[in-house]
């Protein structure tokens, strides 16, 4: 008893003493939420200790589906076979000086099991798209779809993270969106700010293109920063071409305040992007000569592990 109270105890502590100090923030996505090697946690762990890494991402729920211990969301087979993956991997990285974010998808059904989306469709919180076809993303106008995810939220900052990670905190590219549709997601975070509090960390993935983020998916990331809800960015700059890169870290860095805020996302292993070790590197270092705080990888793989984590961050 007297041990397993210490080890809570220690688990609460980690958040505070987690941040003491100046350090630029080398970060990694963990996309399978069940890290490199799944029911070893320590293994990982290790590795990414090894590696130089600060913080990680790990991938631990979505509006349709917890790889945790959720009394709301519907448990995965990850969880069924592994165990609860943030409380594994929350033990794992104790004494390692790794910061272990909880990610979380917030109005986007990634898993699509055909069950869950008629359930929300049942309760109409999806979104349709221009063509009145049902979409994917649930709709963050509607309250209760709100509600629906800061309760997530809400369990989730019961556990010593780090910080909570927020993906998909938008509209979809093609959904249907109101013209206040930027608006309603600022008051979104803010109202996920007063769940997370400081010092534990609300940071977000975003698209990379801004301004034009506002009218494509209603995501005025510049401004979260600027009203300090959130306390660091990570636009998803997925590119494979130098200039474009260039491009995106120039509009980010326009005001250094930002800069500073911002862990800029690199796309080893994305959709948008294939990159090899040299290429990484290089834009972990245009990164740095811009003054961001860190770089983010997407994602944390057997390829990332073999090929890219032995070349940076050294």
């Amino acid at each position: 008893m007297r041990a397993s109270i210490l080890f809570t105890f220690s688990l609460l502590l980690f958040p505070l003493l987690a941040f003491s100090g100046q350090q630029e923030i080398h970060a990694v996505w963990d996309h399978s939420g069940r890290g490199l090697y799944p029911g070893n946690w320590a293994k990982t762990m290790a590795v990414l200790k090894k590696s130089n890494v600060t913080d990680l991402y790990l991938n631990v729920g979505g509006v349709d589906f917890a790889h945790y211990a959720s009394a709301r969301l519907p448990k995965t087979q990850t969880y069924k076979a592994y165990g609860d993956q943030l409380l594994a991997c929350l033990r794992a990285a104790q004494g390692t000086g790794v910061r272990v974010h909880a990610w979380f998808i917030c109005f986007n059904a990634t898993r699509n099991a055909p069950t869950t989306l008629e359930t929300f469709r049942k309760r109409g919180w999806r979104l349709k798209d221009d063509k009145g076809q049902l979409t994917t993303y649930l709709d963050p106008s509607n309250p209760t779809v709100r509600a629906y995810v800061l309760a997530a939220i809400d369990e989730l900052v019961r556990y010593p993270v780090a910080g909570i990670h927020l993906d998909f905190v938008r509209w979809g590219d093609a959904s249907i969106k109101p013209p206040n549709a930027a608006p309603i997601i600022t008051q979104f975070v803010a109202d996920a700010r007063h769940r997370v509090k400081r010092p534990k960390q609300l940071t977000a993935a975003v698209y990379g293109k801004y301004p034009n983020c506002i009218t494509s998916v209603g995501q005025d990331w510049p401004r979260w920063l600027d009203l300090n809800i959130v306390d660091y960015v990570a636009p998803m700059d997925y590119t494979s071409s130098t200039s474009q890169f260039r491009a995106l870290l120039a509009q980010q860095a326009s005001l250094s305040t930002r800069a500073k805020r911002t862990i800029v996302g690199i796309g080893v292993m994305a959709n948008e992007s294939k990159l090899n070790a040299q290429q990484v590197d290089q834009q972990v270092s245009l990164a740095r000569k811009s003054g961001f705080a860190g770089q983010a990888l997407f994602k944390l793989d057997a390829n990332l592990e073999a090929r890219v984590l032995p070349y940076v961050w050294r």
